[in-house]
Formats: structure tokens, sequence, C-alpha cells
């Protein structure tokens, strides 16, 4: 289905959002364009006492490899934050105010003033253990209390092809293309993924969807990848920023403190996680969208060598807190 309106400009959004009837044409509403990743326009929208966040997908995503993805999926996103709110009433994210099928935009609540992605927290320095166990409590009220979503809601849920498209192909099958060598022991881990469907598994569990509030605590946004799988994948991706981040940053112990809370207050059963760190370590330096801060090749090639000996099996005696530390 083809968009007919692009916000890609903020009159452009005003012009919606009086069309839509969300602000009287009288409003003086003011615009801000917010970071969307690579997949989604946002913006944020500030209208006499209210603030809101509006968000539209993109079919062809940010980066420099062509990358393509449905733009029904943000109507996963608003469909899954809706039965978290129904089954985590007390849950920090977003709710859902506004939904257009046609133009694949969904209007939310705005987090409070002054909020910042625990990514940028983390790269200006700020390592705080409150926020990395309320990462590990919303998790696994998201992994354990999804057991609650209706059957019929939950088998939607089941369809994968969101998650395949912006991650198992950009992450996994393409870096089979560079690793042919690997292609075994990576389709063993898509199996996995897809196979072993226990719970909802949100799919971007990363610093930079997680806002942090004065208290340390998060707000968890974007949604879109969601789907019904296996936790593993949600813990190996938010373990790989943070492990990323402390090479980059050159502070193993502060960066290992956080892993060690976030692992210690994690409240669910995960297996052969080692090996899906290990692909999410190698996607991030050689799949689609590989990170922007790491750019030593020394220290590249280095990554790269501990997660092809984890995605092969190796570290598998230990556990996985102590396997992480060995790295460092």
């Amino acid at each position: 289905m083809h968009v007919d309106m692009i916000l890609d400009s903020k009159e452009e959004v005003i012009k919606y959002l009086k069309q839509e009837g969300l602000i009287k044409l009288e409003d003086n509403a003011l615009v801000e364009y917010l970071s969307g990743g690579v997949s989604c326009r946002v913006w944020k929208v500030s209208v006499n006492n209210d603030r809101w966040v509006i968000k539209q997908a993109l079919e062809k995503l940010d980066v420099k490899a062509d990358w393509f993805s449905d733009v029904e999926r943000i109507h996963r996103e608003h469909e899954v934050m809706k039965q978290l709110e129904i089954v985590i009433p007390d849950c920090n994210i977003p709710k859902i105010l506004h939904v257009d099928y046609v133009n694949h935009i969904y209007l939310m609540t705005c987090a409070e003033e002054g909020v910042e992605t625990w990514k940028d927290l983390l790269m200006n320095g700020i390592f705080n253990p409150v926020t990395a166990r309320s990462a590990a409590d919303i998790l696994s009220q998201i992994h354990n209390q999804s057991l609650k979503i209706d059957e019929q809601i939950k088998a939607g849920f089941s369809d994968q092809k969101y998650f395949i498209q912006l991650r198992i192909d950009p992450f996994h099958r393409f870096l089979m293309g560079k690793y042919p060598e690997l292609s075994a022991e990576i389709n063993a881990l898509i199996e996995e993924l897809t196979s072993q469907q226990t719970c909802l598994v949100h799919g971007d569990f990363s610093p930079k969807n997680m806002l942090v509030e004065k208290s340390g605590g998060i707000v968890l946004i974007d949604y879109e990848v969601a789907h019904w799988g296996n936790p593993v994948f949600d813990l190996a991706y938010c373990l790989g920023h943070l492990m990323l981040k402390a090479w980059h940053l050159n502070k193993p112990a502060e960066i290992l403190e956080l892993i060690s809370v976030f692992m210690a207050n994690y409240k669910g059963q995960v297996r052969n996680l080692l090996p899906h760190l290990g692909l999410m370590l190698l996607a991030r330096m050689d799949g689609k969208s590989p990170v922007n801060y790491i750019q030593d090749e020394k220290l590249k090639q280095n990554i790269r060598d501990k997660a092809i000996h984890w995605i092969r099996g190796g570290d598998s005696a230990l556990n996985v807190l102590d396997a992480i530390k060995k790295q460092y």
C-alpha cells in the first residue's frame, strides 16, 4: 500500500494534524524532529498543554545498503503497545492516542521533559545501575506477563515477517553472505529464534530505545519488531550494545557492573545466549546496520574474532557473565 502523505517537514506534520482534527486550525503547534533511527520519521508536537510524539514508518530504511521493510509493521507496534498496557498496566510505555492505517502513522503520549536515551547517557560517561535494573525489570515483565495476552492476538504476533525483514535478513542472512564458513552455525541460530516461540519479544531492546527519567527508570519505546518468539534475542541484542560501548568508551569496569546488575535482575530463562550474543556483535561490525561509533580497524577485528569464537560455541562451559568479563 502506498502512503498518501509523507511527514517529511514540520509544515506537513501541522497540516496532517489539522486535517485529522487532532489540533484546531487556530492552534499554534510547535513541532520538533526527533531521531527515529533508520526505520521511521518521528516528530514531537507541543500544543497548548499537550505533548505528543507522531511516528510514520519508512519503506526504505536510512542505511547505505538497500534495505526495505513493509510499512504495515508500524501497526504491529501500536497493537503490541495496546496489549502491554492491558497485561502490564503499570509498565512505563507510551499510550496510543491516534492510529492512521492508510498513512502508517500513529500518535502517542510523550515522555517527561528532559529525558535522555540510555545510549546518550552512556556515551556521556553516566553509568547508573538503577537504569540497568529498570531495563531488566521491564524486559522481565514483557517476557513473563505477555503470556496473559489473548490467544487469538498472540497468534497474530506469531507472524514474524517484520522480525525477518528487520533482523534475520539484515543481520543473520547478510552475515552468511560475508562469512559462508559460518552458515551452519548461523542457520542453527535462525532456527532457534524462529521456531522457539515462547513469549513476546521486543526485538529492538537497545539503549537508544530506553528514555531515562530523572529517577533513573526507563520508558521503553519502538515496538515495531515485536513478535512472539525466543526471548534470547532481546538479551543478546541489549548485551551486545552494552559490550560495544564498553570497548568504545574504554570503560569495561563501569559497563560490566551495569551488565551484572541487568543480568541479576532479569527474571526469565533463556538458552544458548553466548552464540546469539556473538552474532549480534558480528552484525554490528559487518551487518547492514553497523554501529557508527567504532571505527578503529584493530578494535573491529578484535570484536569480530571474539564474536566468531562465540558463534562457533566457544566459552560454552562458562556462565555468560564470566564469558563476557573474559573479553576485557
